[in-house]
């Protein structure tokens, strides 16, 4: 990953934290991570498409597994 991409997903990233930082428990956290993950999912969706994303993460998952 070439430094200027990884200096703009350090930034964005940084609203994302301070929220992970702001919760009161684990249950927040997992509320929190539930919440991300479906914004996660609409937003490839958008993006990529239903089917992209279903691909993408069987990728995912050949290649972390495999």
């Amino acid at each position: 990953m070439n430094k200027p991409v990884k200096e703009r997903m350090i930034e964005l990233m940084e609203p994302i934290d301070r929220q992970i930082m702001m919760c009161d428990d684990r249950h927040d956290q997992l509320m929190l991570a539930c919440a991300m993950l479906t914004t996660v999912k609409d937003l490839f969706d958008l993006h990529i498409g239903e089917d992209g994303r279903k691909q993408m993460f069987k990728d995912f998952v050949l290649l972390k597994y495999s």
